[in-house]
């Protein structure tokens, strides 16, 4: 058939990418590869155009089809000109992939992408003996198969993959506006496009299963480079499609208006040493969940325009850390002058339209001091509306259960309760934490309150659609709050309590009362909900409707849905 016939045909006729394997040997590759390329097509074009016309003027059909040396028969000098002239065509392909070729794998090989036997930078012609011996290893290896129709049919799927291929990066690349992308003849992409998936459907026309066959060879061989470590050299199209797409939609998240149920997390979490503090980012990266961003920052205090400062060589650290942990955070350096001044001007200056951190999250000072500047900090934080987390996590801490509790301590009117269950259910999403169990525990001082406040949540719960068990504990006249709670969630692996806004220059004051809270628990985190949607991360239409419509008593009665570390 026509297309088995292309098959053959087509690998002897196509030379494009053949300048592009001398390319090293070239004075001016630049300008030598497109002219020679084209040259050669059109010249290519105009000579196999005119061969069925002088054949079909010098044979008749049934010559054609049925003498494959007809050739010789209405040529000039007969077989001593078309003889030679084959023998020409076949050792100028087989010179062209030979030399080809082995330069091909060299280029592989110091890069990386190929085993490195292959690459001698000896400065002569014996660095490229490895790859010759390959390249001919595999043509022998045709050779002896005996079909060789067969085998031009397999070599047809590799040229017509690699060609479709170049179409489409070169696809990509125009669609992606990379300012490197700077061709010197200018081909419009659907153009390309069009090229990549002719490639396909000629594919398939010809043989899905030579096909099929190429397909997987080059994926294989694409898994297989993918796992090796390397430093390219050269860029990369899928970064610059990256880009694009990410313009594309962060153009079109800032025309969308921001609500309460398109809320996520962005965290913007501050550690001073990531080797000491990697449990701090590993609950940032579960409080993600994979549905939002988090940046780990690292303040220096410092002159931007000292060398020692070494803000790459810092973030590589950083970058190497969580790495190793298989943490998915975006690590960065910032220079300041002081801390407490960069805290606040790179939680303003973090993320960009409509991906801005909503959440700052740092880790627990013991210094009384430095705790109540970070009271000071989340003051000033309210007004950016972005919400702050302190975190408090005990060295090495393990589960104590093999079902371990989360617990949230609801109560207050400082409205932190949906967030703090929010993060709670994030928390309890990931695998690591998928056997724990989230409970919402409040106090009350009288029997009537506790079952209000009981049927409140149990209510709540399933509105919310949050898993959730309630547990409401009667507080004991001889007990205080902070008693109550290291009793309740002494087993718990962590524990969410809720902060408020101390009154200026009760800082210090509010830093050693979290100090009390806080006591031999694991793991705590003390949360101040300052987003754009206080109150309505986890609003529901029945719970709204029924505040709305609720007694005025009753409302008074009734718990808040939000907490705060509770009185003493």
């Amino acid at each position: 058939g026509f297309w088995v016939g292309f098959a053959v045909f087509f690998p002897a006729v196509t030379g494009v990418m053949a300048g592009l394997g001398l390319s090293g040997d070239l004075r001016d590759p630049g300008k030598s590869i497109p002219l020679g390329s084209i040259t050669a097509v059109a010249a290519g074009f105009l000579v196999y155009l005119l061969i069925p016309i002088l054949l079909s003027l010098g044979a008749d059909p049934s010559g054609l089809r049925d003498d494959p040396m007809v050739w010789s028969k209405i040529a000039v000098l007969g077989p001593w000109l078309v003889l030679p002239g084959l023998w020409s065509a076949i050792f100028s392909s087989a010179v062209g992939s030979i030399l080809a070729a082995p330069r091909t794998l060299q280029a592989l090989a110091r890069d990386g992408l190929a085993p490195r036997f292959l690459y001698r930078p000896t400065g002569d012609n014996r660095e490229l003996l490895p790859g010759m011996m390959v390249a001919l290893a595999i043509a022998v290896t045709a050779v002896f198969l005996g079909n060789l129709n067969a085998v031009a049919m397999v070599v047809s799927m590799f040229f017509l993959t690699v060609y479709g291929t170049v179409n489409i990066v070169a696809t990509f690349e125009v669609l992606s506006g990379d300012p490197s992308w700077r061709p010197k003849i200018k081909v419009p992409w659907p153009i390309t496009l069009i090229g990549g998936l002719a490639c396909v459907v000629v594919m398939v026309l010809i043989s899905p299963v030579a096909g099929l066959i190429a397909l997987v060879a080059e994926f294989s061989l694409w898994m297989y480079l993918s796992r090796r470590v390397q430093k390219a050299r050269f860029g990369d199209a899928r970064r610059g499609l990256y880009e694009a797409l990410i313009r594309w939609a962060l153009i079109r998240l800032n025309e969308r208006p921001m609500s309460a149920r398109n809320w996520r997390p962005h965290l913007l979490t501050f550690v001073d040493d990531p080797l000491k503090e990697l449990d701090l980012i590993r609950f940032s990266d579960w409080f993600s969940q994979g549905r939002g961003v988090v940046t780990v920052c690292n303040l220096v205090v410092g002159d931007l325009m000292s060398d020692e400062l070494d803000i790459s060589g810092r973030r590589q650290r950083i970058q190497s850390v969580i790495d190793a942990e298989d943490i998915v955070v975006f690590p960065e350096v910032d220079a300041v002058n002081d801390i407490v001044e960069g805290l606040i001007n790179v939680s303003q200056a973090n993320g960009m339209a409509g991906m801005s951190s909503n959440t700052v999250l740092l880790g627990w000072p013991e210094s009384v001091a430095r705790r109540a500047e970070f009271l000071r900090v989340m003051c000033r934080l309210e007004r950016l509306n972005k919400s702050f987390v302190l975190g408090r996590i005990r060295p090495k801490y393990m589960f104590r259960r093999e079902t371990p509790a989360i617990h949230v301590w609801w109560g207050g009117l400082e409205r932190n309760g949906d967030l703090m269950l929010l993060l709670a259910h994030l928390l309890h999403s990931n695998a690591e934490w998928s056997g724990a169990k989230v409970s919402v525990l409040s106090l009350a001082s009288s029997e009537l309150m506790r079952s209000r406040t009981e049927a409140h949540l149990k209510k709540l719960m399933p509105e919310i659609r949050i898993e959730a068990d309630v547990r409401v504990v009667l507080k004991p006249k001889d007990e205080t709050v902070t008693e109550v709670i290291h009793r309740e969630s002494a087993e718990a692996a962590a524990v969410f309590l809720g902060l408020e806004v101390p009154a200026s220059g009760d800082e210090e004051a509010y830093a050693e009362r979290m100090d009390r809270l806080a006591g031999d628990l694991p793991v705590v985190f003390f949360v101040k909900n300052s987003s754009l949607f206080v109150g309505d991360l986890l609003e529901t239409t029945e719970s709204a409707n029924e505040t709305d419509a609720g007694d005025g008593d009753e409302a008074d009665d009734r718990p808040s849905r939000d907490t705060r570390p509770l009185p003493e």
